[in-house]
């Protein structure tokens, strides 16, 4: 079903969440005439734990289930099931690439479509300009009114927003909205060179050759206007690479295809922002189409990308809302999604659709009844399953339960620095279906040991059922 709710009620002010400490001892829960049991959270911890037979019901672990905790990255999951709801598997994003012809203005209406690349920046601008009179000028606009002019979500906090994790969100992206930057000192002097090479966002060094570290700095976020220093040093003979977010990658975007007509041999005048007329009358010279959203959500949920969560997101706002598309109406969508699954679902969050918002909070029940829609639909049930990581084998479970039988787990993971939660569909050793979800806010430091007590506490339930 298709929900046009585009005032956001989930936001900072509903949390209401009691502070308490893990249990010290052991947990046992009955499981008809049997206990289970799992193993212990360390003292300190402040866990949750919900797991559901997802064939009938049954609840066969629960402490702590309907209290909020901080779900990082496990909130892609309700992204992804809203996005099969109301877009479809299929769903193709569209850049369009349209010409006015009277005025000689070339528009890139961005569609905040994801994993595009500079190869499809180039292949769109050779069908334009083979569309185009070579004979006269061309004004390059973009126009990104699809969007909210915010780049960030709420909770992306400031000093995460030159890391590789943390991209702008933009109506016009490529390779992720991210840079490489590779500083060398091979031959005894330091280089520092690119991919791709950004018209508009100057990279300077000051590096030299040392035993020190690279810091990198970026300016812009706010007028586009982007630039990166990289500074420190770095061992003689050796090289490093950095991955950065681009600021103002809507205008790189468009100076890049400005620069393809260049080399096509038409003359641009100039590139500007500017949003497209409604003009029927205009050419449309280009689109990219982007992978089927299928396979969108594989790559975002695989490696857990937030760039492509925050534009999965948009969206569904966008098609749901229409312009401009934002966060708030993205999350009022996902509140109301939950709501109808886990009626009474409480004060939860939602500020983004990545969970790297530290606003963002929800239960283990919520998550585990998420996984079970999602696992159970008869339209895209297998689509969201073949979107998660597999234990043992691939994306951020690749090196996680690799004991237990490859694909006897699939599930999402997520961290922050004082949090880790895993949720997903184990089948059990007996092959019962279960729905899991783990929460657990530690101490800054104990994340890898929270995420071994996850993997103990799943093998536990493996071995059990």
């Amino acid at each position: 079903m298709q929900r046009a709710l585009c005032k956001c009620r989930f936001g900072p002010s509903s949390v209401n969440i009691r502070a308490e400490v893990a249990l010290g001892a052991l947990l046992f829960i009955a499981i008809s005439a049997q206990a289970l049991q799992l193993p212990s959270p360390r003292a300190g911890w402040r866990t949750g734990v919900y797991a559901v037979d997802a064939d009938d019901g049954t609840v066969v672990a629960d402490m702590r289930s309907d209290q909020l905790f901080r779900p990082a990255s496990t909130v892609k999951l309700v992204t992804t099931l809203l996005a099969l709801e109301t877009l479809g598997p299929d769903f193709v994003y569209e850049t369009a690439i349209e010409a006015d012809t009277s005025s000689g203005t070339v528009y890139l209406v961005g569609a905040g479509s994801p994993l595009l690349e500079e190869d499809d920046i180039r292949r769109a601008a050779v069908e334009t300009a083979g569309s185009l009179d070579p004979g006269r000028q061309w004004l390059v606009a973009w126009d990104s009114g699809c969007f909210e002019d915010s780049t960030h979500p709420p909770g992306w906090e400031r000093a995460d927003w030159g890391r590789t994790y943390c991209p702008p969100i933009e109506a016009l992206s490529f390779g992720g909205n991210l840079v490489e930057v590779v500083v060398s000192s091979v031959g005894g002097r330091v280089r520092v060179m690119e991919y791709p090479g950004l018209p508009g966002v100057p990279v300077t060094s000051s590096v030299g050759i040392g035993n020190g570290s690279i810091a990198s700095s970026i300016t812009g976020w706010e007028d586009g206007q982007g630039s990166i220093s990289i500074s420190g040093s770095i061992p003689a003979g050796s090289t490093r690479s950095l991955w950065l977010p681009i600021p103002g990658a809507s205008a790189e975007f468009a100076m890049l295809f400005a620069g393809d007509l260049g080399d096509l041999g038409l003359e641009v005048s100039g590139v500007i922002r500017q949003e497209a007329p409604s003009d029927p009358g205009l050419l449309t010279a280009s689109v990219i189409r982007s992978r089927p959203l299928w396979q969108i959500l594989g790559e975002m949920n695989k490696w857990s990308i937030n760039g492509i969560a925050e534009l999965v997101l948009r969206a569904v706002s966008l098609e749901a809302c229409g312009e401009p598309a934002g966060t708030a109406a993205g999350c009022q969508m996902a509140g109301e999604l939950i709501l109808d699954l886990v009626p009474g679902a409480g004060d939860m969050v939602l500020a983004d659709g990545s969970g790297l918002s530290r606003l963002d909070r929800l239960s283990p029940r919520v998550l585990a009844e998420v996984v079970v829609a999602g696992m159970s639909s008869t339209e895209w049930g297998p689509e969201f399953l073949a979107s998660l990581p597999v234990n043992g084998v691939d994306g951020t479970l690749e090196t996680r339960l690799a004991d237990l039988p490859p694909g006897s787990f699939r599930g999402k993971t997520g961290s922050l620095s004082d949090t880790s939660t895993l949720a997903g569909l184990l089948t059990t050793s007996s092959g019962r279906r279960i729905a899991v979800a783990v929460m657990t806010e530690v101490p800054a430091g104990q994340v890898f040991a929270a995420r071994a007590w996850q993997d103990d506490l799943v093998r536990a339930i493996y071995a059990a059922l």
